[in-house]
């Protein structure tokens, strides 16, 4: 009887040892490290599972934006969601977060930004001979597209691109308020009449834009924003005491330079300003790579008008408008948004 417990047991310890019925740990990464360590510029921050081999180097929007506060508080949800599936890396923009009292000014312009994202990239497909994707919200969409487009030779071992919520025309395109904006509410009120949605309130809309046919000061602008920004209601996420506590004790952060915030203006500014020549419809077509692009549905930032011409111009492309959501298609829509992001980066394998 004892021989025969004894046999059982050896039995179960290995089935138990061959056949575990644990699921095998994901292979997560939390890092944080310099890619111009010399000078201390550009800190990254990585966190995710690295399973996959896929990193999803995020280009925060804004101008100037600190993407690692964005990644280290977690706004987006993304640690228990992309998180789980790949790894994303948060970096900060060049002369932010710095110890140095001195910007180096002559290096704070478009095209250094795009290189310096190329660096970041290659830092990190070497680092962790993962495939990068290109993934920008807002202006970090934009620099998604700057980047592929106008360096398809540098950036030829990116796996592929998304931008989500990019504005296409800037601040300066004619285009913007005599075509695209115009259009969009145009758009807009004769589908919220067609549902017969608030009918007596579009239809005032439709009437209002259709006289007018572009926005041409500041008071049409106004009116227009008045307009678009009653399609839908985006429910505000509020930092909490715990968001800002993960930011404040952690690399690179620095309270001084983050609460007077002139590095900040001084280099949105500074980029804003170069956008007066720029025409990014010229050189679309020249993306090769993958693409993936996202806009909310009611976005009145980056219009889903800019994004159709946009995909129809960059020969392997995708377009995804989420339904219900605004400029902050991941905030507004996460789900959904999530989905589309995972089911892109699937059908790239």
């Amino acid at each position: 009887m004892k021989h025969s417990q004894a046999a059982l047991l050896l039995i179960l310890t290995l089935i138990l040892t061959l056949y575990p019925f644990t699921e095998p740990q994901a292979q997560n990464v939390k890092d944080f490290f310099y890619a111009e360590p010399e000078t201390k510029n550009l800190p990254v921050f990585v966190r995710g599972n690295l399973e996959a081999k896929k990193i999803l180097l995020f280009i925060q929007g804004g101008g100037a934006e600190r993407g690692i506060d964005f990644g280290r508080s977690d706004y987006p949800f993304w640690k228990n969601t992309l998180e789980k599936e790949v790894a994303i890396a948060y970096f900060d923009q060049r002369g932010l977060n710095r110890s140095l009292k001195k910007i180096d000014t002559l290096k704070i312009n478009p095209t250094q930004v795009t290189k310096d994202i190329i660096t970041i990239a290659k830092t990190l497909h070497k680092k962790y001979n993962a495939a990068i994707y290109l993934f920008g919200h807002s202006n970090g969409g934009q620099d998604v597209l700057d980047c592929l487009a106008k360096f398809p030779d540098e950036t030829s071992f990116i796996k592929a691109g998304i931008a989500f919520n990019p504005p296409i025309t800037t601040d300066f395109s004619p285009e913007r308020y005599k075509y695209y904006r115009p259009l969009y509410l145009k758009n807009l009120a004769q589908e919220f009449i067609a549902q017969k949605k608030d009918t007596v309130y579009w239809k005032q809309a439709l009437e209002w834009i259709t006289e007018k046919d572009s926005l041409y000061d500041r008071e049409t602008i106004m009116q227009w924003k008045k307009y678009t920004n009653n399609a839908y209601k985006s429910v505000e996420r509020k930092i909490s005491v715990g968001m800002a506590l993960k930011v404040i004790f952690s690399r690179p952060y620095n309270p001084i330079k983050y609460l007077n915030n002139k590095p900040s203006k001084y280099i949105s500014n500074k980029l804003w300003e170069f956008n007066k020549n720029l025409n990014r419809w010229a050189y679309l077509p020249n993306i090769k790579h993958r693409l993936l692009l996202i806009t909310g549905r009611y976005d009145n930032i980056a219009v889903p008008e800019e994004l159709e011409e946009a995909h129809k111009l960059i020969p392997n492309s995708e377009l995804i408008i989420i339904p219900n959501s605004k400029h902050w298609t991941l905030l507004d829509q996460p789900q959904q948004f999530n989905n589309a992001v995972l089911n892109f980066l699937k059908n790239t394998d």
